[in-house]
């Protein structure tokens, strides 16, 4: 199950969120090494997690325990990309528009997961991203990645790069930005690629009541879409 969090309904999983957080700090920064300025000790939440935000929380067949997630910001606002990373798009502006949306801390927990758990869920969160987007009407998303996921990413989603590739020495790492096409043909490849059923991911959010209507729409009409 992925839930799907927004301002909307963010106060309904205090729960997952904090659980989150603390997720993306001991993989982010406990195993890749991430250094990012401004966050509590044991708890990655930065100044991009922002009211804007819309976050995607799978979560474990328990439903307690949050095993990967992401994250996406509009680019006409604050986002990384662009106030922090665009020096990796040297091909061309920064990308932004209402339509384009930045997809980051996109991370999966591997040690609470086998290598085949682990490679179901990744395919169940980025069919999420994409599946939200088709229905969100955001049409392209820009990330920064590993250039070692990169392969991935293009075989996901009709994606072109950004810039060259860029080795920081700090991260031992090489990364890449990309602007990635949202269509329903990324959400069928993932399904085919990872053997998916027709009705994953399923998607979720928490309601309360007639304030969060619209949120109840949304799945009813995510629902369908993957039953039709």
């Amino acid at each position: 199950m992925v839930e799907i969090i927004s301002k909307e309904n963010a106060h309904l999983y205090a729960d997952v969120l904090h659980d989150m957080f603390r997720m993306r700090y001991r993989v982010a920064v406990g195993e890749w090494g991430w250094r990012i300025p401004g966050i509590a000790p044991g708890y990655d939440k930065d100044d991009y997690d922002r009211n804007e935000t819309v976050y995607f929380a799978c979560l474990d067949t328990t439903e307690t325990r949050v095993v990967a997630c992401g994250r996406l910001n509009p680019t006409t606002g604050p986002h990384l990309l662009r106030d922090v990373f665009a020096h990796h798009c040297q091909f061309q502006e920064t990308p932004t528009g209402p339509a384009i949306y930045e997809l980051s801390r996109y991370v999966v927990d591997r040690n609470a997961l086998s290598k085949e758990e682990a490679i179901a869920v990744r395919a169940r969160i980025a069919a999420a991203f994409n599946l939200f987007c088709l229905d969100a009407g955001i049409e392209q998303v820009t990330l920064l990645t590993y250039l070692a996921s990169y392969a991935r990413v293009v075989a996901q989603w009709p994606t072109r790069p950004l810039g060259p590739p860029i080795y920081y020495p700090e991260d031992k790492a090489t990364y890449v930005a990309a602007l990635c096409d949202m269509r329903p043909e990324g959400v069928a490849s993932i399904r085919s690629t990872y053997g998916l059923r027709r009705d994953e991911p399923h998607l979720a959010t928490r309601v309360d009541g007639a304030a969060l209507a619209p949120v109840r729409r949304l799945r009813q009409e995510i629902a369908g879409a993957l039953a039709a």
